[in-house]
C-alpha cells in the first residue's frame, strides 16, 4: 500500500513538472545551442566548445545547419552589467567558419542579447538600430529576434545580433595588426570606445570641463609603443579640437556628418548613457596624403533609453556623465549638420520607424509570454508578457520625444542636395522606403531591416 502511494506521488510530481515546462512559441526562429558534454557557460573569458543549429520555422529565413548536423562553434558569456546583474544571461557565439546567419552577411562572431533589462517591450535596441539604419550611419548591426534552447532547455526570447568588429561586412576599415610599428599602417584600423569599465589598456584623460574619461580599444588589442603613442596623441587631438576655437581644426579630425547622425539617433532615443559607455568611434588608414577622420559609430547599447523621460537634451543634467557631446553641441557647424539630418528624418522616416516598431513588437508577443514564464520569478527581470501595453509605452515615449525635438528644431534645415540619401556603402546596399517601410536592397535582393527577404521585387 505504501509503495503504491509512493508511486502515485512520484507520478504526480513528474506530471506537474511536465506541465510547468515551457516550450518555444514557434513564432520566431529557434537557436539550438549545445555545449560539449553539457558543460555550463559560466564566464565571459573562456569559450566552451559546442554546436549551434538554427531552425527558421516558417519565418522566411534560411536554416543554419540541421538537427543532426549542427555547426561547430565556441560559446561564452558576454556583457558587463547584463552578465553580472541578471539570471537571464547574454552569450557570444564564435563559429569555426564564417556563416551567413538569418539574412545577415557572413561572419564568425555573433551575439545573443538577452534583453533582461528592457522593460519597454524589448524595443530599445531594435528601434535604436532601426533609426541608425534610417539616418544612414555607415554600418548598423543587424538584429533578429529568436528563441533560445540551451542544452535542451528553453531559455526564452533573445536577439541574435551582429557583433561589432572590423570586417568588410561590418566596420569596413583596414584591419590593423597587434604590435604594429609601421608608420603608415598605424594611422588606421582603430575601433575604440568611450567606456565606463576600467581595463589595463585604457587611455585615460580629463576633458577640459574636468570630467575623467576612459577610452578602451577594441582593435588593435595589443599595442606596440608606437601604436600607443599614436592613439594617445589622436585622442588628445580630438579632445582639444572639440574644446578648441577653430572650426577648421575640428572638421579636419572629426567627420561632422557622421557625428551628427550618431547624435541624432541618441537624442531621438533619449539615451542619457550614450556618450558614457558603449560609445564607439573608428578611424581608417590615411592614404595618399588624405587624413581619414574619426567617425562616431556604430550604435550599440540603448539599455537606458527613455528611462529619464525628461524634456531636456541628453547632455543636460544627465543620469550619467556625457563625455564630449555637451561641448560638441555648441559648435554651429555641428548644430547645422544635426538639423539637416533631422529634416531628413522628420520628413522621410519618423512615421515609418514608428510603424516598424509596432510591427516588430507584435512579432514578439507570443515569445514574450513564454519568456516571462521562464524568468519572471528571478531577480531584476523585466516582465514584458503584456506586449500590447509595453509596446504602447514605448511608442508613447517615441512620439513624445519626436514632438519635443520638433519644438526645439522645427523641421530642421533642408539639405542643399535633394534631401534624402539613398546610397550607403556597397556592403549595406541601397536604403529606401516602400509603402511606408524602410527596406534594404543588397546583393540583388530586397530585405526588411531585420534581414527578411521580401518576395516581391522593388
Amino acid at each position: 500500500m505504501k509503495i503504491g502511494r509512493y508511486i502515485v506521488i512520484v507520478l504526480v510530481c513528474l506530471l506537474s513538472a511536465g506541465m510547468q515546462a515551457v516550450n518555444p512559441s514557434g513564432t520566431l526562429p529557434i537557436v539550438y545551442m549545445t555545449t560539449n558534454s553539457g558543460l555550463a557557460i559560466t564566464d565571459k573569458e573562456n569559450y566552451v566548445p559546442g554546436t549551434v543549429y538554427i531552425d527558421p520555422l516558417n519565418t522566411g529565413y534560411a536554416a543554419l545547419g540541421t538537427s543532426t548536423s549542427p555547426l561547430t562553434a565556441q560559446l561564452k558569456g558576454r556583457g558587463n552589467w547584463t552578465w553580472s546583474g541578471f539570471d537571464k544571461k547574454p552569450y557570444k557565439i564564435k563559429f569555426d567558419a564564417k556563416q551567413k546567419v538569418l539574412g545577415m552577411p557572413k561572419n564568425k562572431h555573433w551575439v545573443l542579447i538577452a534583453g533582461a533589462d528592457d522593460w519597454l517591450g524589448y524595443l530599445r535596441n531594435p528601434v535604436g538600430f532601426m533609426i541608425s539604419e534610417a539616418v544612414g550611419l555607415r554600418w548598423t548591426p543587424g538584429i533578429v529576434p529568436v528563441e533560445l534552447v540551451l542544452n535542451g532547455k528553453y531559455q526564452g526570447l533573445y536577439f541574435l545580433t551582429e557583433h561589432v568588429r572590423v570586417d568588410k561586412n561590418r566596420v569596413n576599415i583596414q584591419e590593423q595588426t597587434d604590435l604594429c610599428t609601421n608608420a603608415d599602417s598605424i594611422t588606421g584600423g582603430w575601433l575604440v570606445e568611450i567606456d565606463n569599465y576600467w581595463s589595463e589598456n585604457n587611455i585615460e584623460f580629463n576633458e577640459n570641463n574636468g570630467q575623467h574619461v576612459m577610452v578602451s580599444l577594441d582593435v588593435p588589442e595589443v599595442l606596440s609603443p608606437v601604436q600607443r603613442s599614436y592613439i594617445v596623441n589622436q585622442i588628445e587631438a580630438l579632445n582639444n579640437a572639440i574644446y578648441g576655437n577653430s572650426s577648421a581644426a575640428l572638421e579636419q579630425i572629426l567627420d561632422i556628418k557622421e557625428a551628427a547622425k550618431y547624435y541624432l539617433v541618441q537624442e531621438i532615443m533619449e539615451d542619457c548613457e550614450s556618450y558614457h559607455g558603449s560609445c564607439k568611434l573608428y578611424k581608417d588608414r590615411d592614404s595618399l596624403g588624405t587624413v581619414d577622420k574619426w567617425k562616431f559609430g556604430p550604435v550599440w547599447d540603448f539599455g537606458n533609453a527613455y528611462d529619464r523621460h525628461a524634456e531636456r537634451w541628453i547632455y543636460d543634467g544627465p543620469t550619467w556623465p556625457q563625455y564630449w557631446i555637451g561641448q560638441l553641441a555648441t559648435w554651429p557647424v555641428f548644430q547645422n549638420a544635426v538639423k539637416e539630418q533631422w529634416w531628413i528624418y522628420y520628413h522621410h522616416y519618423k512615421d515609418a520607424i514608428r510603424q516598424q516598431a509596432i510591427d516588430f513588437a507584435n512579432r514578439l508577443t507570443e515569445a514574450a509570454k513564454r519568456d516571462a514564464q521562464v524568468w519572471e520569478s528571478t531577480s531584476n527581470f523585466c516582465n514584458n508578457s503584456n506586449m500590447a501595453d509595453r509596446r504602447n509605452d514605448f511608442i508613447n515615449r517615441y512620439n513624445w520625444r519626436i514632438n519635443w525635438l520638433y519644438r526645439q528644431w522645427g523641421e530642421g534645415i533642408q539639405p542643399a542636395t535633394e534631401g534624402i540619401e539613398r546610397t550607403q556603402t556597397d556592403e549595406v546596399g541601397r536604403k529606401m522606403l516602400r509603402d511606408g517601410q524602410l527596406i534594404i536592397q543588397r546583393g540583388g535582393k530586397t530585405y526588411t531591416i531585420q534581414g527578411q527577404v521580401l518576395q516581391s521585387e522593388y
